[in-house]
């Protein structure tokens, strides 16, 4: 596909000596256009629903999904570094990060009364945090928040970093920009919980003193009988790995700091996710208080190749145009 996209890949974390992050962090400067509207000292809390959508490929109209189904926000991505090389944040690996068209494209969101996630990583292209240095990796971040003019970021991690470089990064923005930072992360199973890479990664936010959401990616990962049952087991031993790290805080608060975001129609390793099972882990999120939920993505929400294909313009299953997109927006 032209844009990396939340996957899994079973890898085992390369873990530093030290987590800790330094104790001298660089400034970054916030953006008067950026959304700070968290009180002092506080990010404000990211949109409850806000599915993926992959703004570089334009192949979904965000006016034509936010009237038909009433959903305004959106988690969009990937930014990762240049494919040329070096440091520089950019859409897809070659798309300008001040691109014309994907401005136009974000503006649609605020027009329809929503809000942009600004997603870096994702299953493939080269990361803005192994190409960057902690400082460097800052000033990226804060760059790309003040041009798409957002205070929301989602670090979908799903290759090999050092997780000190990552999270002294995030504890620059955040100390300055108040920003509302989620880390995705891919699960290990039906009852594995989340890889020792994302085990890794929380274990120094939580020593960096972030504050964070964690997003299960329930997606392609091996498992028996009911689907949409499977993904709800996978998401609770998320649960259990955060409930370990963050032990001083009850389940309700566990459950609160916690998303999750399905692959919807059919998967890149098998598993299909109906509506039905979307559901199924819909109301569990529901009853168990998850903080927000995603899915990926927008673009695949229609059912042009109801065939079992894996495609990133379709769901590879028969349905209604944005029947995810709808379901999930009645999120509470």
């Amino acid at each position: 596909m032209d844009l990396p996209r939340p996957g899994w890949r079973r890898k085992r974390a390369r873990v530093p000596a030290a987590l800790l992050v330094p104790a001298v962090l660089m400034a970054v400067a916030a953006c008067g256009s950026s959304d700070t509207s968290g009180s002092s000292g506080t990010a404000s809390a990211a949109p409850a629903v806000a599915p993926y959508l992959d703004i570089v490929s334009g192949s979904s109209d965000i006016s034509d999904i936010s009237a038909k189904t009433g959903q305004a926000s959106f988690t969009v991505g990937f930014v990762v570094a240049s494919s040329s090389g070096g440091c520089t944040p950019t859409w897809g690996g070659s798309t300008a990060i001040d691109d014309g068209t994907i401005k136009a494209a974000i503006a649609k969101i605020k027009a329809a009364g929503g809000k942009a996630i600004v997603a870096t990583g994702g299953e493939t292209g080269p990361y803005l945090e192994t190409a960057c240095s902690a400082s460097e990796l800052a000033s990226a971040y804060g760059k790309v928040l003040d041009v798409v003019g957002s205070n929301y970021l989602d670090v979908d991690i799903e290759q090999t970093v050092d997780p000190a470089t990552v999270t002294a990064a995030l504890a620059t923005v955040q100390k300055a920009r108040r920003t509302a930072i989620t880390l995705t992360l891919p699960v290990d199973g039906t009852e594995a919980g989340l890889t020792d890479a994302a085990i890794a990664l929380l274990t120094s936010a939580k020593n960096a003193g972030l504050d964070v959401t964690v997003n299960a990616m329930t997606m392609n990962f091996t498992a028996t009988g009911d689907w949409g049952t499977a993904m709800t087991t996978a998401t609770e031993a998320v649960k259990d790995d955060v409930a370990r790290l963050w032990s001083d805080r009850s389940d309700a608060e566990v459950y609160a700091m916690l998303g999750v975001t399905p692959m919807i129609g059919v998967n890149d390793t098998g598993p299909v996710t109906t509506l039905a099972n979307a559901k199924t882990l819909l109301s569990w999120a529901e009853a168990r208080g998850l903080g927000f939920v995603r899915f990926w993505s927008v673009n695949r929400d229609n059912g042009d190749c109801a065939d079992g294909s894996v495609s990133p313009t379709c769901s590879g299953i028969g349905q209604s145009a944005y029947a995810f997109t709808a379901l999930f927006k009645t999120f509470a």
